[in-house]
């Protein structure tokens, strides 16, 4: 009876130590895949990207005082933190992909056509190369073939969709954000606001694809045909999709927390302001 416990008690412990190695194997293996298909580097631009619309959302709506403008261009950097947006992807795709879909993925990023394709994406994101591109644009547009594939990668990666939602979830926070600094004791009014992106949406998406494609065609520039073809291949598999989706949604989420966080922060800044206010003109 006791050799029977003894083994019975054995085999849960070797059970309870083989599900902890391939937990761990799987947090290593997704935490490479991340590195590897560099979402740490696209979610550091975020801060940028919204104190960038911020300063637009100003200059066309009114003027802040320049310590004011300071301070609240301040709380971007403490409160659309790149961290916890990653989090939620790390999360999402946590929840999303098996070990062996993480591995399959691996398979593609590990390889000699991954690796050249991320390095060409990474080396086409510094501020030198957007304005190359920029400066690039007609004639990257003239290449009738790689605009091809660039609108076929598009539409397998959903670039577009996901840049226009996350557009128009930044818009209305910073909107927010400036109307509430500009304007504290005026009500919101985010019908008419969301009325008025509705009826740019169409040259708004526009705008958004052709820049996607002119980026798709600068960055695979050195990129030869059968290469981008086995990309396609890759993007077009069911595993492929599903990390896809899921780093959106990811993403999305974690927008949604950091820019919580920073209508938070307006807040407590406009409450100061008013007791400040309140205060001197006692």
């Amino acid at each position: 009876m006791k050799s029977r416990v003894s083994s019975f008690l054995f085999a849960i412990f070797i059970s309870l130590f083989c599900s902890f190695c391939l937990a761990s194997s799987k947090q290593s293996n997704l935490d490479k895949l991340i590195l590897l298909s560099g979402l740490p580097k696209q979610t550091n631009e975020f801060p940028e990207l919204v104190k960038s619309s911020f300063k637009q959302g100003v200059q066309q709506g009114g003027s802040i005082p320049e310590d004011e403008m300071s301070l609240l261009l301040d709380s971007i950097d403490k409160a659309i933190l790149p961290s916890v947006i990653l989090n939620e992807v790390q999360l999402s795709l946590e929840k999303s992909l098996s070990n062996r879909d993480i591995e399959t993925l691996l398979q593609w990023y590990e390889s000699d056509i991954g690796e050249r394709i991320t390095k060409a994406e990474e080396k086409a994101s510094t501020p030198q190369a957007y304005q190359d591109m920029i400066h690039s644009a007609q004639q990257l547009l003239a290449n009738t073939k790689r605009v091809e594939v660039a609108k076929r990668l598009d539409n397998l990666l959903g670039t577009t969709d996901m840049t226009m939602e996350i557009q128009k979830f930044s818009s209305i926070a910073v909107y927010s954000a400036i109307m509430t600094t500009l304007t504290p004791d005026q009500e919101l009014d985010l019908a008419t606001y969301k009325a008025q992106m509705a009826k740019i949406e169409p040259q708004m998406r526009a705008s958004i694809q052709q820049f996607v494609i002119v980026s798709f065609v600068y960055s695979y520039r050195s990129i030869d045909d059968g290469s981008l073809a086995r990309y396609e291949q890759f993007l077009n598999r069911p595993v492929t999709k599903k990390f896809n989706s899921s780093v959106v949604a990811g993403l999305m989420s974690g927008l949604k927390k950091v820019l919580a966080n920073w209508a938070d922060d307006i807040a407590a800044f406009l409450k100061d302001k008013v007791t400040r206010q309140s205060l001197s003109g006692a």
